[in-house]
């Protein structure tokens, strides 16, 4: 992708984007679940909220990679890919996290 374009300039941030709003949003909706209807806070909520967690994860991981393979004589190159690499890190990074809070909705009961 050419730096020129929009996509182009934002596509190595995508898994910035990505593990933001994956470790936000599982951390968000199942603290409120616990929190306001703590029965629906069981198992099944932990993994399926983990696995929409772990899509946006990888959807933005998968975004940055494919915007840095391939064009060699690009300018800009390493400092995208240096980007690219710092979001996989925070990808990786927030999935232990949601992986920690899904195993604690297995472990501790849903209602006090």
């Amino acid at each position: 992708m050419a730096l020129s374009t929009r996509s182009g300039r934002f596509a190595p941030w995508a898994a910035f984007a990505g593990a933001i709003l994956g470790e936000a949003l599982h951390h968000q909706v199942l603290s409120d679940m616990l929190r306001f209807r703590c029965e629906l806070g069981g198992p099944a909520a932990g993994v399926t909220g983990a696995a929409v967690a772990w899509a946006l994860m990888g959807i933005g991981a998968w975004i940055s990679w494919t915007s840095v393979r391939g064009n060699d004589n690009d300018p800009h190159r390493h400092t995208r890919l240096f980007i690219a690499r710092v979001g996989w890190m925070m990808c990786a990074l927030f999935s232990v996290a949601v992986l920690w809070q899904t195993l604690a909705m297995w472990v501790l009961p849903p209602c006090p």
